[in-house]
């Protein structure tokens, strides 16, 4: 495990923040991972250079194995710790009470379930960390989770539905051979066991109308949006559907009408540092000037949406005619003004902290639906939110310092009750460390409510009604 260290030096934003010292915890990253899972370095050394530059010590922490609670361990001089219990259980964690993780850790291709469970290690070690809480990770995590909570409380997402593992007609499990044949493209009587072989769910087709647009329901980064991820056919949807299946294992597929407008992503950030620290974390967000993503001179029939190439692929048509703008005008402040309330709204449902993305898309009749709600985006220096916060004149500094202030903010929210909660039934907090023995005077306090639900998603109904609910931007 590599850490560099750098040294720590006095500042307005360590006395007014009290944080001292701030580990920069990512996933680790090899030379022939893909490009989404290496990107994370450049936000590593965006937020370890700001850091620095606040006069912030600056711990790296590459996460090995995915295990943050044994690194941590090792960081924090705590000896002879093999687990996650152990370490709650006996106090041992022996880091500057000052001291934060900056949460980088992202999920590679295939393994979504590390970026919430990370967050949920630290939760249970009773650390503060930037971004959102596990339970909004697990939850924006899941796409068809997050529609249905969106659309539960109004919000308009495209119709939709999900397509399960491969089944035959009859409902059972197909063999590999069928697997096969699904993923190249031999759908329906296969001439080998009498059988029709299709994606569970495939009655999706019948109530969401074409085109539709496939992707797998757990990754981010535009995974699985690649090659023709936009069908106007059932025979090919069902065929993109098996492939994605079989690429994607244990993940069901989303399946949601490709609406053919604009698409818009608003960024939000936490907001300033209150003048009463105790109103810290309890504003609305910032919403940063809201992007319009622009398909340069694509020829037709070529879908406009913002694929694997069009982010990861420097070489392709997609990359180079996919371009970011701020629209301005008096012509699109209506729909800008919608989607900022989405956004803000989305916030909310989900349950976000310090920073996030909402990307919507526009109908025909040129109504905004939320088609994901992302929780830690991407920081690099030339990623979307990066760029809204540059144009609404905020400098790296700035959006650092206002996601520390959220981090502190929160822990200080959650860590009293928890507390008060630790005086009357302490052997409530031994639970997770049950197999290190008796409870512990030094066990930290398990923050009360710190998985409550969040998520990243997309929600449908009537537009003009979701509207009018919305609350007030401040």
């Amino acid at each position: 495990m590599e850490l560099k260290r750098q040294p720590h030096r006095s500042s307005r934003w360590t006395r007014l923040g009290k944080v001292s010292h701030v580990i920069v915890a990512h996933n680790p990253v090899g030379p022939a991972d893909d490009p989404s899972t290496s990107d994370v370095l450049a936000q590593v050394e965006l937020v370890a250079g700001t850091l620095a530059k606040l006069g912030v010590a600056v711990t790296r922490l590459p996460i090995a194995e995915w295990r943050v609670w044994e690194d941590l361990a090792r960081l924090g001089m705590a000896q002879g710790l093999g687990s996650l219990g152990a370490l709650a259980a006996t106090g041992n964690l022996a880091l500057d009470p000052e001291t934060v993780v900056f949460n980088l850790v992202e999920a590679p291709p295939g393994v979504p379930g590390v970026h919430p469970a990370t967050a949920a290690a630290l939760e249970l070690l009773g650390l503060p960390f930037s971004g959102s809480s596990a339970a909004c990770l697990w939850l924006t995590t899941d796409k068809l989770a997050t529609r249905a909570v969106l659309a539960a409380e109004g919000l308009p997402v495209p119709a939709g539905g999900r397509l399960d593992r491969l089944v035959d007609l009859g409902g059972d499990r197909l063999d590999r051979n069928d697997r096969n044949d699904c993923r190249q493209g031999r759908h329906g009587h296969d001439g080998h066991n009498g059988r029709d072989a299709w994606p569970g769910g495939a009655e999706v087709f019948e109530r969401v109308p074409p085109p539709w647009i496939l992707k797998p329901a757990h990754e981010d980064a535009s995974l699985g949006l690649d090659g023709e991820a936009v069908c106007a056919t059932r025979d090919a949807a069902l065929a993109r559907a098996a492939e994605l299946l079989h690429r994607f294992p244990g993940q069901p597929v989303l399946v949601e009408r490709y609406l053919p407008g604009r698409e818009l992503n608003v960024s939000l950030l936490a907001a300033p540092a209150s003048a009463d620290p105790k109103k810290d974390g309890e504003e609305p967000p910032t919403v940063l000037p809201v992007a319009e993503i622009e398909f340069v001179d694509y020829p037709p029939g070529m879908p406009r949406i913002v694929g694997y190439e069009a982010k990861w692929q420097p070489e392709s048509f997609a990359y180079t005619h996919t371009v970011r703008r701020f629209p301005e005008g008096a012509e699109s402040e209506e729909v800008l003004e919608q989607a900022r309330r989405l956004a803000v709204a989305a916030w909310h449902v989900c349950g976000l902290s310090g920073y996030g993305r909402v990307d919507l898309r526009l109908d025909e009749r040129g109504v905004p639906h939320v088609l994901e709600v992302n929780a830690n985006p991407c920081l690099a220096a030339d990623a979307g939110f990066m760029a809204a916060a540059e144009q609404a004149g905020l400098t790296a500094t700035d959006v650092i310092a206002r996601i520390l202030t959220a981090t502190v903010a929160r822990h200080r929210r959650l860590a009293v009750p928890a507390a008060r909660v630790s005086k009357r039934r302490p052997e409530r907090l031994m639970a997770v460390g049950a197999e290190a023995g008796g409870a512990s005077p030094k066990a930290p306090a398990f923050p009360r409510g710190g998985l409550r639900c969040q998520n990243r998603g997309r929600a449908q109904g009537p537009a003009a009604g979701a509207a009018q609910a919305l609350p007030r931007l401040p």
